[in-house]
């Protein structure tokens, strides 16, 4: 495989994962549940679907 088709593979794969985790959080919001995700320390902490939402569009 080449360079070029590891970085298109790579590419295709960080879009499916940042679509499935987004799906994801928007099945929490609708169900009202929280989500789990580490701090800036790498230590977890529970926040609301909501706040997920925020914090995701914060680091993209």
């Amino acid at each position: 495989m080449s360079k070029e088709e590891q970085l298109e593979m790579r590419e295709i794969l960080n879009k499916a994962l940042k679509d499935s985790y987004h799906k994801m959080i928007d099945l929490k919001k609708k169900l009202g549940q929280t989500v789990i995700i580490a701090d800036k320390n790498g230590m977890p902490i529970e926040v609301s679907a909501e706040e997920a939402e925020r914090i995701a569009h914060a680091r993209s």
